[in-house]
């Protein structure tokens, strides 16, 4: 199953909301993650993907949220900040905002229903830092890729059904060939490839992923 060609407006059922840290020590597995969902034929909705001024930061979230089916939030940021000696509370706050649209919204006739993912870098770590999710566990992937390329097709394999998706290793080969393909793409793109790679690109680089997915489907 083809994820959308880029430009091309998703329907409900197979947008993806990610919510996960954003710094440079994540972004690896942010690329991992969105990768998958796309691999798997869904289509990764985030805050950066739109950097425009006109709207306020949660409207822009709530606003994904409600235009998406299902949702992926990673809460493995639990340590303070180094400056500030703070935790950061975004991620599980728009956990919880996901949370409540499964809730709270009626049910609509031939409408799938929302679902979301919860993961972790520590297994079980969620019981105590997210304890009133108790009987949603989060799956925890280690800061391994790989492993995170297993959480989330296992989660969205039974999304995409009567459609099937591939199996976990032959996501993680073809990412890692995407990545080998990475230099002559970001030729094409008219990019550096640490600049394709940044976070300030994350919708130029998800464009790229969902061309060579095309092209190798």
């Amino acid at each position: 199953m083809a994820a959308p060609r880029p430009g091309v407006a998703a329907p409900f059922a197979r947008c993806v909301f990610v919510n996960c840290p954003f710094d440079d020590t994540y972004l690896p597995l942010l690329h991992t993650l969105l990768f998958t969902i796309h691999d798997c034929g869904f289509v990764a909705r985030i805050a950066v993907e739109d950097t425009g001024g006109s709207e306020m930061r949660i409207d822009k979230i709530t606003r994904i949220i409600r235009e998406s089916c299902y949702s992926i939030h990673d809460i493995s940021r639990v340590e303070t900040d180094g400056t500030s000696g703070l935790p950061r509370f975004n991620m599980p706050f728009e956990a919880g905002l996901a949370l409540g649209a499964t809730r709270f919204e009626r049910a609509r006739p031939a409408r799938p229903r929302r679902d979301f993912l919860l993961l972790d870098a520590v297994r079980h770590r969620d019981r105590q830092t997210l304890s009133d999710l108790a009987g949603q566990d989060a799956k925890a992937h280690d800061n391994d890729p790989a492993r995170l390329v297993a959480a989330v097709r296992e989660f969205l394999a039974a999304k995409a059904r009567p459609e099937r998706t591939r199996g976990a290793r032959a996501i993680w080969a073809r990412y890692e060939a995407f990545s080998r393909e990475l230099p002559a793409i970001s030729a094409e793109f008219d990019y550096p490839v640490e600049e394709l790679l940044s976070f300030g690109y994350i919708p130029e680089w998800t464009e790229a992923v969902t061309m060579w997915q095309r092209k190798t489907f």
